[in-house]
């Protein structure tokens, strides 16, 4: 409920209101890197809401740097005929991000710590350094220093080389926004402004305070503009930073951010797009005002275009024609704000459904570089979807309005609305395709849907349901639900399904034969329900934080929310956790393949995950020594080259299955003094397997993934 309310918030209230009730914030993380195993994020679309834009004016070009979601956009922007965005490139963060800074050909990304590229070519820009720091709330760059502002001080860097920044100084004073200038910061803080002198970079030091509780800061000159929660533009000389001085206000609006261009000394920008005259301080006066759509989380400006980029949160990235400041234009609402609810996939295409931007489709043929295909967004219409599956050349999604769409995604560049399915009690939060029908999970329902024709689903069969519907899954006649209760439902009449027997209070759940993998209280449960009506309990492990989801790939379950759990499930009675993974925000949900594992990842998009050697112990080679051993490819239809190093022995290969137990021929026999061992998975079931080669008393185990053409 804390979470589902802060999101009604702006972000830096949402920090203040955590902030005096001393709870965790969800959305920031420490930045220090976690010791995970059993997983390896191998690719990422990381889009989410929008939350600063800095912008790089050359002679020819503006290129546009956006935060958004766990990633940074770089675009190149241009406006001689038209508008119009060319994207350069995407960088995936450490987390998700906050401001971004760009200083010549580097750019300075907050993402928890502070990351920084080198952006010389923007089609590539590469990861300098990262600097991980415990919780950065907000950064500055000025010549060769960073200054970094976390829960408990501010630390001073010297990035002279920024591949290598060196600690200079530091002093206990915090703040979550901050600005620097003449050889001063001013921080901002719930407990109030405070200014310090770090004309010594190893001896910074408070020279003053005030008592406000402050949003935004900046500073021209000799003087300081900030804004306060209490609804203030405030205006103080700093001419004499140990005594400032009032000189003016303006009240009437929350300024989360301002911005004044660096060619004008008479306007300044501020949130719902407000254009203040600041010609004469003490006499502030708002000149003009667009209305963005979403929160103005930050306003930069483009003079020689005219034109000013806002990053508007859950509204994506807003431009504003300002060639006159009078009358301010909304012109255009581009790159659209994500956040991934849901995902489903179809050989290489991936539909995800976002609650701010309804359905996007993305190519994950190569995961490592997931790309945009088209969006279908419902009109602009209240775009929140919850949920989505794929079914041949078709999406079936949930939406508020219509309840349940068909999309026609023949034409994945231009996806078309298809039909909509009638009688729909509500908007489904989770959905399993099954041959010709669609299982739905809803509010105070569980509903199925004929979709033999996708053009016009057809509702065949309800029941009613306790409360609100949070995970489905379906596993031959019965389909388990996770709401108030673990509830089980007979489907084996799609006409008439039946409620046969509720559990304890459970959030996630998946079904592999007759075992149950759910998670409530605290704790991942296996439960037996060969006897739907009363299932009994096997094992539960403990794990700590909350979680969205379960599935269950081979013989390992992966259980989602704060942190990603494996856990072994071979033994459904004595269940393992063996891995961990931390992700850059929460899950939504998780999704399965015999190759990946897919995560939707809310406003840090979607994480594409690929499984390491969990099933079975890697023995380290006698002497510590690493040996030339490889396995090619790694993902296979059937023929797999085991490269055996050199030797004079016979090499010897054994296949084991996900779970570590003996598959196929228990061993496979090279030739005397052999490089090569060749093996052929294509009579083996799609999965995880791994090969063990040993020769000469050493041994190596290997992962590898059988998996159909697609």
């Amino acid at each position: 409920l804390v979470r589902d309310s802060l999101r009604q918030m702006p972000r830096w209230e949402q920090v203040r209101w955590l902030a005096k009730r001393g709870l965790p914030d969800p959305y920031l993380r420490d930045c220090t890197p976690v010791q995970d195993s059993g997983l390896r994020c191998i690719g990422r679309w990381s889009f989410g809401p929008s939350i600063w834009v800095d912008v790089r004016a050359t002679a020819d070009d503006t290129i546009v740097f956006l935060s958004r979601g766990s990633g940074v956009s770089v675009i190149r922007f241009r406006s001689q005929d038209s508008l119009r965005l060319d994207l350069l490139s995407d960088i995936n963060s450490h987390g998700l991000t906050g401001r971004c800074q760009v200083r010549d050909t580097l750019l300075y990304v907050n993402s928890g710590g502070v990351e920084c590229y080198d952006i010389n070519d923007l089609t590539h820009p590469t990861l300098l350094n990262w600097l991980s720091q415990p919780l950065i709330y907000d950064f500055f760059v000025v010549d060769t220093f960073l200054y970094t502002s976390s829960r408990d001080s501010l630390r001073i860097f010297s990035v002279a080389n920024p591949a290598s920044p060196r600690w200079l100084g530091a002093c206990a004073d915090s703040g979550y926004v901050m600005y620097v200038a003449g050889g001063h910061v001013y921080l901002g803080h719930q407990a109030g402004l405070f200014i310090l002198d770090v004309s010594n970079p190893a001896s910074p030091h408070r020279v003053a305070a005030m008592g406000f509780d402050v949003l935004s800061i900046w500073v021209r000159d000799t003087l300081l503009y900030f804004g306060t929660t209490d609804q203030y533009l405030k205006v103080y000389n700093v001419r004499t930073p140990t005594a400032p001085l009032p000189v003016g206000s303006l009240s009437g609006f929350p300024p989360y951010h301002l911005y004044l261009p660096p060619t004008c000394d008479t306007v300044l920008y501020a949130p719902n797009f407000r254009i203040v005259n600041i010609a004469d301080p003490r006499n502030l006066r708002v000149i003009g005002q667009a209305n963005p759509p979403g929160w103005d989380y930050c306003v930069t400006v483009v003079p020689r275009l005219n034109y000013a980029l806002v990053a508007d949160y859950h509204e994506g990235l807003a431009v504003v024609g300002i060639e006159n400041p009078q009358s301010p234009t909304l012109d255009t609402t581009m790159l659209a704000a994500d956040a991934a609810s849901d995902i489903s996939v179809q050989g290489g295409l991936a539909a995800i459904a976002s609650d701010k931007d309804g359905l996007l489709l993305v190519n994950v043929l190569n995961p490592a570089k997931p790309s945009f295909l088209g969006r279908y967004d419902t009109l602009g219409i209240l775009p929140q979807m919850q949920s989505a599956v794929l079914a041949d050349s078709f999406a079936f999604v949930g939406w508020p309005v219509e309840r349940m769409q068909s999309v026609d995604i023949s034409e994945p560049t231009r996806p078309v609305r298809a039909g909509v399915c009638q009688g729909m009690f509500n908007q489904p939060q989770d959905m399993v395709l099954r041959d010709s029908l669609v299982y739905c999970a809803e509010l105070r329902r569980f509903q199925i849907v004929n979709v033999a024709r996708p053009r016009q689903p057809a509702l065949v069969g309800s029941c009613v349901l306790s409360g609100d519907a949070w995970d489905l899954d379906v596993e031959d006649t019965m389909a388990y639900v996770t709401s108030n209760a673990l509830t089980m439902v007979s489907i084996a009449r799609p006409d008439s399904p039946r409620v046969v027997a509720t559990w304890n209070t459970m959030v996630a759940v998946d079904v592999e034969d007759t075992i149950a993998y759910t998670y409530g209280s605290g704790a991942v449960w296996s439960l037996n329900v060969a006897n739907p009506a009363s299932p009994h309990v096997l094992d539960t492990v403990r794990i700590s934080g909350w979680v969205s989801d379960v599935v269950v790939g081979d013989s390992l379950a992966y259980v989602g929310g704060q942190q990603l759990y494996v856990i072994n499930i071979s033994d459904p009675a004595n269940l393992r956790v063996v891995g961990q993974w931390t992700p850059p925000h929460e899950f939504r949900r998780l999704l399965w393949t015999p190759s990946y594992l897919y995560a939707a990842c809310y406003e840090a998009g979607v994480c594409i995950l690929e499984t390491v050697a969990v099933g079975l112990e890697e023995p380290q080679e006698k002497g510590g020594k690493q040996a030339n051993i490889r396995l090619s490819p790694s993902v296979t239809t059937g023929p797999v080259t085991v490269t055996a190093g050199r030797g004079n022995g016979r090499p010897y290969v054994r296949l084991y299955n996900g779970s570590g137990a003996s598959v196929g021929e228990s061993v496979i026999q090279g030739k005397l003094g052999a490089t090569t061992v060749q093996l052929d998975l294509s009579g083996y079931p799609d999965g995880v397997y791994f090969v063990n080669l040993q020769r000469n008393g050493m041994s190596f185990t290997m992962k590898v993934v059988k998996a159909k053409r697609r």
